[in-house]
């Protein structure tokens, strides 16, 4: 899969104008790099030295810093050379071509990999250093640095320690059967082990995909009949002018998207087209995809016109709805508003009334579907979740009156399963996969 052999470069920050760029080389021959640039300064580790970068031909390209760590304490568990130079594109294009003399431009996440093949860390601190990077709210930061500090990683790893031994009490019974006879109870007592968990695993496993949600972003559809102000209070939660907002019914016909930040939690809003009927084909489409998202969504917002509120049908209501009286200009406050049962949040856009609230309401909603808790560690990808289903299919398949040997093999394969998720066992195909999404440079 990988060349560790190779001594690799990669910039390590954004191509593009800064005040600091960083450079980092991992890899055996990561040294060199100070010859190259002709560096007459002694360097000293985990110290940071400024000195002069000149090219081949003498020529001074840049003065910055550099810092050496030597293996094994490293990132990677490799020699690390950094170079802190200016955020120049000029700067930092010659020395990528310098040493791309001398070594071998890094792959995406290759340096994570070598961290990774090195020891340093398991697949799913790996993971959240890169849930971290791609981090866009304040809960999306937490939950990386979490499993970062290896809460998952003791978990895992703590369940699949518990199966070895299991297996290990069933493997002496395969070697000594003159003692199975004798050891009734102890089966008894595996069997409760096992029982114990498989309802450990199954609980992670229910858990309402909350750590998904979070990395991924909660869906929110606004919805409603044309001309009821979806538009407007669209752009009012996105915070910019993305929908077209006019008097005509039908101007919105295709679903918008917008990444927003409430409360720390990632929320991808959407604007739909007006629902009615009698419409053309174009705006036909846009009403079914509006319906479709409406099913598909974790959270409605659904509004209705103030002025047509005592039109307004009684209807079953969803706790996974949002209702608003929209346009509700002349509404003094924003206490609810109760019709046919249901309670009904005014809002006005234009004269600021009930917006502070809706808020709080859609914060309130979504922390109800995340169900954060700080301190248990929870599924963050779909890996993740595939290996654990997959351990408890083998688990479910235990039974201590099937066979001995058979039961040992259900073992193991659930500690496979488990030891794929941190990386104890060596799942190429999965590596490819994890690493290929990181950014170059990390």
């Amino acid at each position: 899969m990988i060349n560790t052999d190779e001594t690799i470069f990669a910039l390590s920050t954004v191509f593009g104008k800064s005040g600091v760029a960083v450079i980092r080389i991992s890899g055996n021959q990561a040294l060199k790099a100070l010859n190259h640039f002709h560096v007459k300064k002694d360097i000293k580790p985990r110290s940071t030295t400024l000195v002069d970068l000149y090219d081949d031909s003498g020529q001074l390209i840049d003065n910055g810093i550099i810092i050496y760590f030597p293996a094994p304490n490293s990132f990677t568990g490799e020699d690390v050379i950094e170079l802190q130079v200016h955020g120049s594109k000029a700067v930092i294009k010659i020395l990528l071509e310098e040493l791309s003399k001398i070594f071998v431009m890094a792959k995406p996440g290759e340096f994570s990999l070598r961290a990774f093949l090195n020891g340093k860390f398991d697949l799913t601190r790996i993971e959240g250093i890169a849930d971290l990077i791609n981090a866009e709210t304040k809960m999306q930061a937490r939950q990386a640095i979490k499993q970062m500090s290896g809460e998952l990683e003791k978990l895992y790893s703590n369940w699949r320690q518990r199966l070895i031994t299991v297996q290990s009490k069933i493997e002496a019974y395969i070697d000594f059967p003159e003692d199975v006879a004798t050891e009734g109870n102890e089966l008894e007592k595996i069997n409760s082990e096992v029982q114990a968990l498989m309802q450990s695993i199954q609980g992670h496993l229910n858990d309402n995909r909350r750590g998904e949600r979070l990395r991924d972003g909660l869906h929110i559809v606004i919805i409603g009949e044309t001309n009821v102000g979806k538009s407007t209070l669209f752009n009012f939660l996105a915070k910019r002018d993305i929908a077209i907002v006019s008097e005509y019914a039908g101007t919105t016909r295709d679903i918008l998207e917008a990444h927003i930040d409430i409360g720390g939690y990632p929320i991808i809003l959407s604007d739909t087209a007006g629902i009615r009927e009698g419409s053309g084909p174009i705006e036909s489409e846009g009403i079914s995809r509006a319906r479709k998202r409406s099913c598909e969504a974790d959270l409605r917002i659904e509004l209705f016109p103030f002025e047509q509120r005592s039109t307004i049908d009684s209807r079953i209501v969803s706790s996974d709805t949002i209702y608003v009286l929209s346009k509700a200009d002349d509404v003094v406050n924003d206490h609810n508003i109760k019709i046919n049962g249901i309670d009904f949040l005014p809002v006005s856009v234009l004269k600021g009334t009930g917006t502070e609230r809706l808020i709080s309401v859609i914060k309130e909603k979504v922390e109800e579907k995340f169900g954060y808790d700080g301190d248990a560690p929870v599924i963050t990808r779909q890996r993740h979740r595939n290996c654990m289903q997959r351990a408890i299919e083998h688990l479910r398949h235990f039974n201590i009156d099937n066979p001995i040997e058979l039961i040992s093999e259900d073992l193991r394969l659930a500690a496979s399963e488990l030891g794929a998720v941190t990386g104890v066992i060596n799942v190429e195909e999965i590596l490819a996969n994890i690493f290929s999404s990181f950014c170059v440079g990390k």
